[in-house]
């Protein structure tokens, strides 16, 4: 450490010595609940006050180094297409929520012929912004620090409104405002998106290797949600008072799978870390975006994979072509249809029956569940024709086909002496907290961008892994620097590869 930021140090902690010297009468003079909480408060302030004067001085240190000034340039340039843009300044933000000021070197894209070239007025390029080499090295992206970016995303992300997001944060000494604090989340989300994207294109065309989930008896379950997707008109007159044009808002049906793993007594192994995720788009990408998770845990060597889903087609249509991009056997895998769907289809059918009294209604499903239970979809088959004769066909005959394809996944007897599980609830909780409690509310409105963003925030925070993607993804928007412990996956161990 340089002797001069020693002394710098020294004096920083000297002066938060005299603060609290004249302060330490006034705290001790606190005899009652209100005053004893303030004090609390105003230690806790100088504290933070503390920290980041202390941080700013040795990020000052840092940023000043020639030596790493040139190394981190150089790695840029080498990268990407830049030229210099000379010394700017920017102002950080740091985790107490103080502010720095940092003269530092700026790249800009070279954009001389590139098409599309920026003029006077009118839009960048097609090569992008800029980079600040040294704080891209520091992870200090959108003036931010990389601790201050993880609790701003955290805490927004884990909060049902931004608002509600951006008070918690405040009552901790870290106040900004309501654009910072929503463009903050939505570009760090869109850029973790975007990189998440292209390591699971990585892994997915990548051979196999071995992993965590090598000799695991591994569930996946998959479902979909619903949120309300915010489309602006492109045409149209303005409002006077928002200056926004109308828009449409359709619903959207995100579509989110849990990956976790179960013990012999089909007991969910508390170590492994579940894995959620999840996107907007269509059945064929979230079962690619599955394949991909699985070959880079390892899951083509796992002892069993379990499937647990409700009766959707979409589901098990496509389970047989991951199957076989993994590279399993038939008789490593096993399919099965959630119990609490199967038995919620055995009361839609009496719905149709509108003559039966409840108690009749109660018997035959008594009894059609004890079928069920057992494995005798023959017989339950032969109850369900029985009832569909004359009006009653048209309600009843639908949810036939629901038992009629899927014996093979009905076999709960079977399912519960082998200890494997017969509900979904895993994902059905996921999409619960990750969805409806965050992305749903009455009012709520996503472009589709900022919804992909969130999903994975919240996909990544309720599992367990969300500081695992921050310091992924920091440590990913700088790939032309070799980081002494870069991370190889989003993911928190020990399902880490």
């Amino acid at each position: 450490m340089p002797s001069d930021l020693r002394e710098q140090i020294k004096q920083k902690i000297s002066a938060f010595t005299l603060d609290v010297e004249r302060q330490v009468d006034q705290w001790m003079a606190a005899r009652d609940p209100v005053a004893f909480r303030q004090m609390e408060l105003d230690i806790a302030a100088a504290g933070r006050q503390l920290s980041d004067a202390m941080t700013s001085t040795v990020v000052e240190h840092i940023v000043a180094d020639p030596i790493l000034q040139a190394a981190a340039s150089q790695a840029a340039r080498q990268y990407g297409s830049y030229r210099h843009g000379g010394r700017r300044p920017v102002e950080i933000t740091l985790l107490g929520g103080s502010r720095v000021r940092l003269g530092v070197e700026y790249l800009k894209v070279n954009r001389r012929g590139m098409p599309g070239r920026r003029r006077q007025t009118g839009r960048r390029g097609p090569g992008g912004t800029g980079v600040y080499p040294v704080l891209a090295v520091l992870g200090i992206w959108f003036g931010v620090t990389p601790a201050l970016a993880g609790e701003v995303c955290g805490q927004v992300t884990d909060s049902d409104l931004v608002r509600a997001g951006q008070a918690a944060l405040k009552r901790r000494g870290i106040e900004l405002g309501h654009k910072q604090t929503l463009g903050g989340v939505n570009k760090f989300s869109t850029r973790a998106t975007e990189q998440r994207d292209k390591w699971l294109e990585r892994v997915t065309l990548a051979p196999a290797s071995p992993g965590p989930l090598q000799g695991k008896r591994v569930v996946i379950g998959v479902d979909g949600g619903r949120l309300r997707e915010r489309r602006p008109a492109r045409q149209g007159r303005r409002r006077t008072s928002t200056g926004h044009r109308r828009y449409d808002a359709p619903w959207r049906e995100p579509k989110l799978f849990t990956i976790y793993v179960i013990d012999s007594d089909g007991k969910v192994e508390q170590e492994y870390h579940p894995i959620y995720d999840g996107t907007l788009e269509d059945c064929e990408v979230v079962f690619q975006m599955m394949l991909g998770y699985l070959k880079a845990l390892g899951a083509h060597q796992a002892s069993q994979l379990i499937f647990v889903g409700d009766g959707a087609k979409w589901i098990w249509e496509r389970c047989q072509d991951l199957v076989s991009a993994l590279g399993l056997s038939p008789t490593q895998v096993v399919e099965v249809i959630d119990w609490c769907h199967a038995v919620a289809v055995l009361h839609q059918i009496t719905d149709g029956c509108k003559s039966w009294t409840p108690a009749h209604r109660e018997r035959w499903i008594r009894r059609a569940k004890k079928w069920l239970h057992a494995g005798k979809i023959d017989s339950l088959l032969q109850a369900i024709d029985a009832l569909a004769v004359g009006r009653r066909a048209k309600d009843v005959l639908p949810h036939r086909d629901d038992f009629a394809r899927n014996v093979a996944r009905m076999q709960y007897q079977s399912f519960v002496e082998a200890h494997v599980p017969t509900g979904s609830g895993m994902v059905e909780s996921a999409i619960r907290r990750v969805i409806n409690m965050r992305m749903k509310s009455n009012g709520m409105f996503w472009l589709e961008i900022n919804a992909q963003g969130m999903l994975l925030l919240r996909s990544y925070l309720k599992a367990g892994h969300f500081d695992a993607l921050v310091d992924w993804s920091l440590c990913e928007a700088a790939p032309w620097w070799q980081f002494e412990a870069r991370p190889k996956t989003p993911l928190s161990l020990p399902c880490a590869a």
